[in-house]
């Protein structure tokens, strides 16, 4: 069975050009923890700049997350 892959999206800001914009990660559901106490999800990327580096994202920040 093929890991599952997920794409995590924050809320929409405005970057420092002024547009509107949002970071964005892929990530397996083996490297993903909901900690739901806390309110946040824990994970670690796979790929980008990020890629292996742990995340915390509280839930508040998070817009989508959707499976490829």
């Amino acid at each position: 069975m093929p890991d599952r892959k997920y794409v995590i999206e924050s809320r929409r800001y405005v970057g420092e050009d002024g547009k509107m914009t949002f970071d964005k990660w892929v990530t397996n559901a083996n490297v993903i923890e909901i900690k739901h106490n806390e309110q946040y999800l824990v994970f670690y990327p796979l790929e980008g700049e990020y890629a292996g580096k742990k995340h915390y994202i509280p839930f508040a920040n998070i817009h989508v997350v959707r499976e490829l």
